[in-house]
């Protein structure tokens, strides 16, 4: 008798996992948008499979908003090291645009320079 009520849970189980056809990722809700709402683009650090280290975005001198405001929002990124910040960048959903210059920065001092080669060579990535 025993034996049949475990087949008879593992068979529920198997059908009822076919039906279900989603998935959620936590920390991740989902958001609607109309034709040209904003979309506040954010940053996250400077990443590389080579070196493992990772750098904050601002830690090369990227165009940069006055104030530079950090985004929590979940636990797993806080444990990541993740370090999801503000940006200048800005998007309006389904709205066509072509390049745009977003700041420009005169001259960039040689210890600059050489950190945007060192990263460069590192292969290091941005993550937005």
């Amino acid at each position: 008798m025993a034996g049949q009520q475990v087949l008879a849970l593992l068979l529920l189980v198997g059908c009822s996992a076919h039906v279900a056809h989603s998935f959620y990722l936590p920390g991740v809700a989902p958001q609607d948008f109309k034709k040209g709402d904003a979309i506040y683009l954010k940053v996250n650090k400077l990443s590389s499979i080579r070196t493992q280290l990772p750098y904050q975005y601002y830690s090369l001198p990227y165009c940069r908003p006055e104030k530079i405001v950090p985004f929590a929002e979940n636990l797993g990124e806080v444990l990541r090291g993740d370090r999801i910040e503000n940006s200048l960048y800005q998007i309006h959903m389904r709205v066509d645009e072509q390049c745009k210059v977003l700041c420009r920065i005169e001259s960039l001092s040689e210890a600059q320079a050489d950190a945007f080669v060192a990263k460069v060579e590192d292969d290091y990535k941005v993550n937005m």
